[in-house]
């Protein structure tokens, strides 16, 4: 109801009284004030004397159109900003807006006020030369050239890959502040994304001299005061390339139940709060995994050395205990620092071996029962937790690695070994953030909220083209018993898809909200110190509480920091996934560069008015233009391309393709579809394109970047913070050269 009481007034776009509402909507007094009073308090409303009224102007980030039109973004729905009112915006600017009264059409408009926070301060494109003058072309779709100041520019050619910082005056312009390279070069590409989304490379060196000086010996006074886990079989599994251990295992058998131990590296002990090492892994958030290069949040003495829990190595842990009974229910939980010595360094390709009847290597043949013990109990727990209601969504991943100039598309294909610490490590997050909040103790928690109304309505529409239905009340379990029904299915990634759009993003906030796809009243990112900077902080947490050091002055002061710490954490995340998801689509356009000419069978992944778009088993995606593919025509109805004599293109659909063209620059591939052709003077068939065997690698590309795309989302891992949904479409708009204000539209 509260979303149809906001959008009556959006309609309307004049005042109303209470006695209005109640005889409009026929609702009880009390009801309706509570909702009109909620309304009020997110700002979504105003109230003076007996009126309630939209507010006069509105916040939020704006997205540009080509056409020069935008959108502001808002909490409930978008406000149409028509061109020649966007002000001097750039895409993604934090704007305010005022709203006006609809036009004809009914639908509110607004005109853009003021910017008031930039979205970018510095840019990168290629270096040109004008009329005497050195102008930037941006490599971000959307934005104007820019003219440049001459310092800096001694000594580079046109067609230089530059990073300017913007200026923004009557009339933008840049200052060269890096040059990066020349052309598309992988390398270039590489600083380019760096530069693009203001990740840091580089450690100062005060901070590599603070970690320098870390001993590398654990004192024996330390040694001492921790519980002592050394005698146990405790063991790690990660990736076959990971350096970076920061979790540990170990499973016993109880009289009557299990006991699982997971130990996490204790980065606390060795980065102090204010340390010159910690405002850097604040400033990072996160360590950013790109194809070919890695940014760790802390020095590799650090993330490699004394923090990893390597084999045969003491090491300090915080460790959660759990005691489990024969039906998996949490029995008891107890929290302890600890020292740990790893006996074996085990990786998801051995375990999955494992899993699938094969033997462990000799080396490590004595964990074979704790792995089967396990392998059980965590695939028992991942049951318990979907019949709960998690949303379990199985998009395979692909790694795209590059290795002395080779590049590799690599398939994830490990799903019982990587399920096995999942839920391990999801298990271990849940439990501190219970613990945390029964203690009424500041946190930073993975909070996922429940997708707004007229998104679940969306998707209950599209769904139903498809043959699924949801109830009109949402809960995760609805959503999972969808994908259940879709799984095997051909469309089962649409479907998964269709879903994951209509959720909202996770992300890191001071207080406990919940997380919906994990159907999860308690949960935060405790796991993984190394290379998020919200667990590490979850860590000083729960030792402050362990040591009985929490006083009430420091609480007072993490839970007035805590806030704004998790509105970075979430901001720098969004950015080193962007950044990741750019460069796999670089790498994946440069794969197709080498293959033109070259056939292979995909799915069908999405379908426009314009084309349909097509997915190679190696994750790499390209668009089948309308023309190539005929007389076709889009049906929203159908979600499909319909052709002559009931002929269709659905998605989920397999389809034989040419790689056209590549186009790494701009993160884009072209395929045709693969036709078979009679040989001249022949009875034989002569084929289009070479038929090229594949491995099979799996997984979409995490975003698409050509403007006219369908939006789309892909996730990574059950966390659901590796996912985004594709950014408001920018095209090709010049912001600078928006023409002054047209004639508004009709009313």
């Amino acid at each position: 109801m509260r979303e149809t009481l906001l959008e009556f007034f959006k309609k309307t776009g004049r005042p109303h009284r209470l006695e209005e509402i109640l005889s409009r909507f026929g609702l009880e007094k009390r009801e309706a004030k509570e909702y009109l009073r909620g309304l009020v308090r997110e700002g979504l409303l105003e109230k003076k004397g007996s009126q309630y009224f939209l507010p006069a102007r509105v916040q939020g980030p704006i997205s540009l159109h080509r056409d020069g039109y935008g959108f502001v973004r808002l909490p409930e729905k978008d406000l149409f900003i028509p061109p020649g009112y966007t002000k001097d915006a750039w895409p993604e600017d934090l704007v305010e807006a005022r709203l006006m009264p609809p036009g004809r059409d009914g639908k509110p408009w607004g005109v853009v006020e003021r910017v008031l926070k930039r979205a970018r301060e510095r840019v990168v494109g290629t270096l040109d030369f004008r009329r005497g003058y050195a102008v930037l072309l941006p490599d971000e779709p959307g934005l104007p050239e820019l003219r440049l100041l001459p310092e800096g520019l001694h000594g580079l050619k046109r067609g230089s890959r530059i990073v300017v910082k913007v200026h923004y005056d009557r009339r933008p312009y840049g200052e060269v502040l890096e040059y990066l390279g020349e052309g598309d070069a992988p390398e270039t590409e590489t600083e380019a994304v760096i530069a693009k989304y203001g990740l840091r490379a580089e450690f100062p060196e005060e901070v590599l001299k603070e970690a320098e000086a870390i001993p590398l010996e654990i004192p024996e006074a330390e040694l001492r005061r921790r519980e002592d886990f050394r005698s146990l079989r405790v063991f790690t599994i990660d990736g076959v390339d990971a350096k970076d251990f920061d979790d540990a295992i170990h499973v016993e058998r109880l009289p009557k139940g299990y006991r699982i131990g997971v130990h996490i590296a204790d980065v606390s002990h060795y980065v102090k709060e204010g340390s010159a090492l910690d405002q850097e892994a604040f400033l990072r958030g996160t360590s950013v995994y790109l194809p070919g290069r890695v940014l760790p949040m802390l020095p590799e003495r650090l993330s490699n050395g004394v923090c990893s829990l390597k084999p045969h190595e003491d090491r300090l842990v915080l460790s959660v205990l759990l005691d489990l009974d024969e039906d998996l229910k949490v029995k008891r939980v107890r929290f302890a620092e600890g020292v740990i010595r790893s006996v074996a360094r085990t990786t998801y390709t051995e375990v999955e071996a494992f899993a699938e009847g094969y033997g462990l290597p000799e080396k490590h043949a004595f964990l074979a029962e704790d792995l089967r013990l396990l392998l059980d109990l965590t695939q028992r727990l991942r049951q318990k937790r979907l019949q709960a209601g998690s949303l379990d969504f199985s998009f395979p991943e692909v790694k795209v690695e590059v290795e002395s100039g080779a590049l590799h598309l690599i398939p994830q294909e490990e799903p019982r070994a990587r399920s096995l610490i999942e839920e391990l490590m999801l298990l271990a997050n849940q439990m501190v953030a219970e613990h945390l909040v029964k203690k009424g103790l500041p946190g930073l928690f993975r909070v996922h909220e429940e997708p707004l109304e007229a998104a679940y309505s969306k998707l209950r529409q599209a769904l139903a083209r498809l043959g699924y239905l949801l109830p009109e009340k949402l809960s995760p379990k609805a959503l999972q018993k969808v994908l259940l029904e879709a799984k095997g299915r051909p469309e089962e990634p649409v479907v998964a898809g269709l879903i994951l759009r209509s959720l909202r993003l996770a992300r890191y906030a001071a207080e406990n909200l919940g997380h919906f796809g994990l159907a999860m009243e308690h949960y935060l990112h405790f796991t993984s110190p190394i290379r998020r900077y919200p667990d590490l902080v979850v860590h000083r947490v729960l030792k402050a509480v362990l040591r009985r050091t929490l006083t009430p002055a420091k609480k007072s002061r993490w839970q007035e920091t805590f806030p704004a710490m998790a509105e970075h954490a979430s901001e720098m995340e969004r950015k080193a996934e962007a950044a990741e998801r750019e460069l796999t689509k670089y790498y994946m356009a440069k794969w197709a560069e080498l293959h033109l000419g070259e056939r292979f069978l995909g799915k069908v992944t999405g379908v426009a008015s314009f084309g349909a778009f097509v997915m190679l088993r190696n994750g790499v995606e390209g668009l089948v233009r309308l023309e190539a593919l005929g007389p076709y025509t889009y049906s929203e109805e159908a979600m499909a391309l319909m052709g002559p004599k009931g002929k269709r293109i659905r998605l989920g659909d397999e389809m034989e393709v040419v790689i056209a063209a590549a186009h790494p620059r701009l993160r884009q591939v072209d395929f045709v579809p693969y036709v078979e052709e009679k040989a001249k003077g022949e009875g034989k068939v002569a084929k289009k394109g070479k038929e090229v065997e594949m491995r099979k690698v799996v997984g979409p590309p995490k975003e698409r970047s050509r403007d006219d795309r369908p939006e789309r989302a892909t996730v990574n891992s059950v966390y659901f913070g590796e996912w985004a949904p594709k950014e408001e479409k920018a095209g090709m708009h010049r912001p600078a050269e928006t023409r002054t204000k047209r004639r508004r539209r009709r009313r």
